[in-house]
Parts: structure tokens; C-alpha cells; sequence
């Protein structure tokens, strides 16, 4: 009735009634955009702090191993030559995803400053983006490929101490690298996997514990 008489009175002064929004009259298009918007700061936020830093300080020790081994000892793997270009492609491609978070990083803190962050620097920041998925794709890929070459020397009798045997022999600092890297990189793995999935696990519960204690206090 008050809606109705509302009406009336804005017809009689000649005034125009606001129309309530319906987010059903929302452009489509518009939505998208903003839940693109919303995405793009909560990435800024996450890449602007001091732990994207320490990504980038973990990554030094990880290629600067793998390239010296790898290129150091590079005819001093006979059994599996491999797995030398496996360390020296994994620590490329370390160097680069630390090239790349580096990027997320001062590009998330200029758009992050900046009350009007220029076109040029949120697509750094979504380039930056897409190289992190790229590198994650890859380091998995090349991952499942070295543990083949690691694990097939080991399997087919590797040994250390004996460097006349051509095939059997592979310098115990090159072999053992390659396979810590193998299981390091499982462990961080699975310690991400579970922390993230607990996390989740537990936001979920707390959600519904709220969402039944509000049921019961209408009830």
C-alpha cells in the first residue's frame, strides 16, 4: 500500500518515482566485468605483499644449483645424459618464473599506489599472470620427464664409484640433485595440497556451523 500511495503522490506533483534496481535488469556484460575487476585486485593484493618476495629469494638457490651441476658435470652422466639437460632446463626455468614473479610483483605494487594505474601496467600484471600458469604447466610436465630419466638410471643399476662402467655411471652430484629436486618438489607439493585443502575444508565447515546457527536463531 505504501508503494501504491508513493505512486500516486509522485503522479500528482508531477515528480518522478524511483524505480527500485533489480539486479535481474543488470547488464550480463557488466557483471562479467566486474567479477574480472574484483579477480584482478584480490590477484594485486596477494602479489603486492613481502611473500612474493620470498617466492623470488626461494627460487635463487633452486636455479643456481641445477645450472652449475648441470652444465659443470655435463659429460659425467653416461647411463642417462639426460638427466643433465633435465637440470639445466628445470633451472632455466626457475630463473624465469623468478623473472616472472618479480614482475607480478612491481607491477602489483604500482597498480596497488597508483589511484589510476595505467593500461600498460595491468597488462604486465595479467602477462605476468598467465607466465606463472604457463611455468606451472610446464614445471609439472618436465617434472613427470626427469623423474623418467632419475628413477629408469636408477633402476637400470646406477652407480657412482666406478666411472670405467660407461653403463652403469653417473656422478653421484648430478644423479642426486636431479632426484632431490624430483622428491622436494613432491613434498612442497603435497604440503600446499594439504594447507590449501584443509583451509578450504575449514572455511566450508565454519560457513555452515554460521549458516545453522542463523536458521536456528529465525527459528
Amino acid at each position: 500500500m505504501v508503494d501504491v500511495d508513493q505512486k500516486k503522490m509522485a503522479a500528482i506533483t508531477g515528480s518522478d518515482f524511483p524505480n527500485p534496481i533489480s539486479t535481474d535488469n543488470v547488464d550480463p556484460e557488466q557483471q562479467s566485468r566486474n567479477k574480472r575487476e574484483e579477480r584482478l585486485k584480490k590477484a594485486v593484493t596477494r602479489f603486492s605483499s613481502r611473500r612474493t618476495l620470498y617466492q623470488v629469494a626461494l627460487t635463487i638457490p633452486s636455479f643456481v644449483v641445477e645450472l652449475k651441476y648441470g652444465i659443470q658435470y655435463l659429460n659425467q652422466c653416461p647411463i642417462q645424459p639426460l638427466i643433465n639437460v633435465f637440470l639445466i632446463v628445470h633451472g632455466c626455468s626457475s630463473l624465469v618464473n623468478g623473472l616472472v614473479l618479480l614482475l607480478s610483483f612491481l607491477t602489483a605494487i604500482h597498480i596497488k599506489k597508483s589511484s589510476t594505474p595505467s593500461p600498460r601496467a595491468r597488462c604486465l600484471f595479467r602477462i605476468s599472470l598467465i607466465g606463472q600458469l604457463v611455468y606451472l604447466i610446464f614445471s609439472v610436465a618436465w617434472l613427470v620427464v626427469g623423474q623418467v630419466w632419475v628413477f629408469g638410471a636408477q633402476t637400470n643399476g646406477f652407480q657412482s664409484s666406478n666411472s670405467t662402467e660407461t653403463a652403469t655411471y653417473c656422478y653421484s652430484t648430478v644423479f642426486w640433485t636431479g632426484f632431490a629436486i624430483i622428491i622436494v618438489t613432491y613434498a612442497i607439493w603435497l604440503i600446499l595440497i594439504v594447507f590449501f585443502g584443509g583451509r578450504y575444508l575449514i572455511k566450508r565447515y565454519k560457513s555452515k556451523q554460521e549458516t545453522a546457527t542463523v536458521v536456528d536463531e529465525r527459528n
